[in-house]
């Protein structure tokens, strides 16, 4: 802006203290629930909601979580007014837009600083009520996961099978018996909010780096058949799952990360992106320590520890998906930086491993 206009911060605090007008100005008017908008992407057609706006904590960030991009308000603007692909990601174009929008033009330099006050005092106590309430929803999911019982012989037990995962095959531990992952467990009767049915579920605990679980990932089952329930979406991951993995797998040691560590072990991790491609990814391999990272979002917030020394990285046959490959390489990308080398490896036969593994069977 010019010398004596309002400055970018200027902007971008008026912006975050008015963001019910920034966002009505840019057509959007869902109503926000726990402090974000989640909706199809406005500007990219797709079938589910993968676009998300937050209303709390950072105001005005957003993400297209199939990788797409991301980025503050100023880029949200600049992404749903169509200048994102322009010079400077349309930052300057956007930067204009919203000094028009809010007035910032009439307002003298003192009211711009009270603008900015506002923001800061009220991202403060945005952040800190949405730390409060994430605290406590990962208590919940920690709780709900308590809940789960062993899963042999259960509906997620014949799941599995059906997706040609036997747990049987895998190694037996020292005293013998199945080790199953002890991450895995079984709701007999959970109930799935978007529908209000109930039906058996899967529930997988997903850690933090220190070991805690602070989310749960649900995969709902259909007890007569014993594939995924026909719910939408059969899916869910609550309550938040950025950094988080799901450990299914610890590999010819059979220790937990923190002994490895201890013990100054040395070993190569596999990491999918699903507990089914990292199930039929251990029974294939089970030498190797395997996680499942869930998302490929999610990818780039993976923590390596200190016992890894190389990373198997499994990639799934998307072809044409652009912007799953963009958010692959740039998981990959983020692994690598962590000084570990990272090695591709894919599905010779499908989609992923689990293709595979059905394919053999």
């Amino acid at each position: 802006m010019t010398p004596t206009g309002p400055s970018l911060a200027d902007i971008k605090a008026a912006a975050q203290a008015r963001i019910g007008e920034v966002l009505a100005g840019l057509g959007i008017r869902d109503p926000a629930r726990g402090g974000y908008i989640h909706i199809c992407n406005p500007v990219e057609k797709d079938r589910h909601p993968s676009f998300t706006i937050w209303t709390t904590r950072a105001i005005g960030a957003w993400k297209d979580h199939r990788g797409i991009a991301q980025g503050d308000i100023i880029d949200l603007v600049a992404y749903l007014k169509g200048w994102y692909d322009g010079p400077h990601k349309g930052r300057r174009e956007a930067l204009r837009w919203l000094a028009d929008l809010l007035g910032l033009h009439r307002l003298s330099a003192e009211q711009r600083q009270a603008d900015a006050a506002r923001s800061k005092l009220r991202a403060q106590r945005e952040d800190k009520r949405a730390a409060e309430a994430l605290a406590s929803k990962q208590t919940r999911a920690f709780r709900l996961w308590l809940q789960g019982a062993p899963l042999e012989d259960t509906a997620v037990d014949y799941y599995l099978r059906a997706r040609g995962i036997d747990l049987t095959a895998l190694p037996a531990g020292p005293r013998g018996g199945v080790r199953a992952p002890h991450i895995i467990r079984y709701l007999p009767n959970h109930r799935h909010a978007e529908t209000d049915r109930c039906a058996p579920c899967m529930i997988a605990g997903c850690i933090d780096p220190a070991g805690a679980i602070r989310a749960v990932h649900r995969t709902w089952i259909d007890p007569v058949t014993f594939t995924k329930a026909d719910l939408t979406p059969n899916r869910k991951c609550w309550p938040d799952v950025r950094g988080l993995v799901i450990p299914l797998w610890r590999g010819e040691s059979g220790l937990s990360v923190r002994e490895a560590e201890r013990y100054g072990l040395r070993e190569t991790l596999v990491l999918a992106e699903g507990i089914e491609t990292a199930l039929s990814a251990a029974i294939a391999a089970p030498q190797y320590r395997t996680w499942a990272f869930i998302s490929l979002g999610n990818l780039a917030n993976v923590v390596l520890p200190a016992c890894v020394d190389s990373v198997m990285l499994h990639r799934e046959n998307d072809h044409g998906n652009h912007a799953a490959a963009q958010s692959f390489a740039r998981g990959k990308a983020a692994l690598e930086r962590q000084g570990r080398p990272v090695a591709e490896i894919a599905a010779p036969v499908g989609k992923d491993l689990n293709d595979t593994l059905r394919g053999a069977a």
